[in-house]
């Protein structure tokens, strides 16, 4: 323990030594006159990271200390009983003692390991950047077989089960690792008492190639993005991100490219949007907040791959949309209770002087029902919400006025949610089933007079009904099979079905 003490103090001296800036070289060096107070500033800093590496040290230091006292207490402790033979039989002894020994140096072990680990994650190159302040990049190679038993709309990551023409092949098999991803977090300067940080997430599934010449690589694609403003009751952000009156969604490592249950109860869509919070703590780690944002409607409710934006109804109404949140949640706990409401409204603009009013109330809940089991989900109520992820892939439908004969838009009513039970079988092994919804009102589509192109453009309902398990054997590998059952409901005729079979493999770095 000595040696290691006098290790940790020698490597603050090294690191005190040491006159290069930390993050490497800027790529805009400061001045000269200003290169002084620039080399003390990056110097303070280093001291400050080895002096809180060298605390941390010592503690797990002192700590392995006790540990090795206490287990020299249980081991007297056996000798007494030994030489009293309090123990019985001496097989009984020797294999109490057997066992205690094996146990101590289990933990023993473990504890080198994860000492080993931090030592090598503190060893390892870090990334540079232009501000000097620290970059963090992860992210997972992800895997996916799959099996689709049915007509879906896209093989690798189907949200709607389609008519089985009898010229079609009822059913695919594939594989890809187009929902691989790669993340990206800044931790910026403190201005006014608050942190500035930001991150960016990116995966493989913005399209193929045409035609022919298709193939399962897949183009990059902005996933999520934003910048962070936060203080200790506060956060200011803009962002690409999805609602903020949907903040959960289920698991799952066979949808990773959009959500779990995209279009099946699950309001998703990434979009623009500018969001403050405000939280007040209570005792026991729980809080009270209110959310506020600005919401860019720029999805037009449709599935196609376009070379360039265009401008959507939401857009064309020349207001953004308006959301609004009070939550309830205890905090510093993963899966613990977090309570919400929400409500929604934009306005969108469909040409001449066509407007529709859209708006959704929702709720969502997470709930833990046992020490490994919880209960979570999401229900919403609302019009012209295509935009947002809901309402059968459309905002508005148009119909024939009986009072005047002419051509007028309104929103499309819509009702939704999902609801997932979710149960930890230990610490590496997870248990979720999963149920959701979409619907849009079949009475209005009925009355719609416009003439559709996709398929998709002919259903009302959409339902997923989804089981995985998610297996981590160590932090870095998960593996997950998956079953889901899709069924969509047309205007008219009886509902399309599809089972999908998949295998998730993933390697986390």
């Amino acid at each position: 323990m000595l040696t290691l003490r006098v290790s940790l103090a020698c490597i603050v001296s090294i690191g005190l030594m040491v006159p290069a800036p930390l993050g490497g070289q800027s790529a805009n060096p400061p001045a000269a006159d200003s290169a002084p107070a620039e080399r003390l500033h990056l110097l303070e800093q280093r001291i400050d990271r080895l002096s809180e590496a060298l605390a941390a040290a010592e503690r797990q230091v002192d700590e392995d200390h006790r540990n090795m006292q206490a287990m020299e207490a249980e081991l007297g402790e056996l000798r007494k009983a030994l030489a009293s033979g309090e123990l019985g039989t001496a097989e009984q002894t020797n294999a109490s003692a057997t066992a205690t020994l094996q146990q101590a140096v289990t933990q023993m072990r473990d504890k080198q390991d994860v000492i080993a680990a931090e030592v090598q994650q503190h060893e390892q190159t870090k990334l540079e950047s232009a501000s000097k302040f620290p970059v963090r990049f992860h992210g997972m190679v992800l895997f996916n077989a799959y099996v689709n038993e049915g007509v879906v709309d896209q093989p690798d990551m189907p949200t709607s089960a389609l008519l089985r023409a009898p010229s079609q092949s009822h059913g695919s098999v594939g594989a890809g690792l187009r929902q691989t991803m790669l993340n990206f977090e800044g931790t910026g300067p403190k201005l006014w008492n608050g942190r500035l940080s930001a991150d960016m997430s990116m995966d493989f599934f913005g399209g193929v190639t045409p035609e022919e010449l298709s193939a399962p690589a897949g183009l990059v694609r902005m996933r999520t993005a934003g910048i962070t403003w936060a203080w200790t009751h506060d956060l200011l952000r803009a962002g690409y991100d999805g609602p903020l009156i949907s903040p959960l969604t289920p698991e799952s490592l066979a949808e990773v490219a959009q959500p779990a249950l995209a279009w099946s109860g699950n309001l998703w869509v990434w979009a623009p949007q500018l969001s403050w919070e405000h939280r007040i703590a209570f005792a026991d780690h729980r809080q009270f907040g209110y959310e506020f944002g600005l919401y860019d409607p720029s999805y037009n409710a449709t599935n196609a791959v376009v070379a360039f934006s265009t401008v959507s109804p939401g857009e064309a109404a020349r207001q953004p949309g308006y959301e609004m949140r009070l939550f309830y949640r205890a905090s510093g706990e993963p899966g613990a209770l977090q309570i919400g409401t929400s409500g929604y409204y934009d306005r969108k603009y469909f040409g001449s002087g066509q407007t529709v009013d859209a708006w959704a109330g929702t709720a969502d809940w997470r709930l833990p029902v046992t020490a490994r089991g919880q209960w979570s989900g999401e229900f919403y109520r609302g019009r012209g919400i295509g935009s947002l992820g809901g309402g059968a892939y459309r905002d508005a439908y148009t119909y024939i006025d009986p009072d005047t004969g002419g051509t007028k838009t309104r929103g499309l009513d819509a009702v939704g949610g999902w609801t997932q039970g979710q149960w930890r079988c230990s610490q590496t092994m997870q248990l979720n089933v999963v149920a959701g919804q979409d619907t849009g009102f079949v009475s209005e589509l009925r009355e719609a007079t416009a003439q559709y192109s996709s398929a998709l453009d002919y259903y009302t309902r959409n339902r997923s009904l989804m089981a995985n398990f998610i297996y981590r054997p160590w932090s870095s590998i998960v593996f997950s099979p998956e079953f889901r059952r899709l069924t969509s409901w047309p205007f008219y005729g009886h509902a399309n079905w599809a089972n999908v079979y998949t295998v998730s493999a993933g390697y986390q770095f």
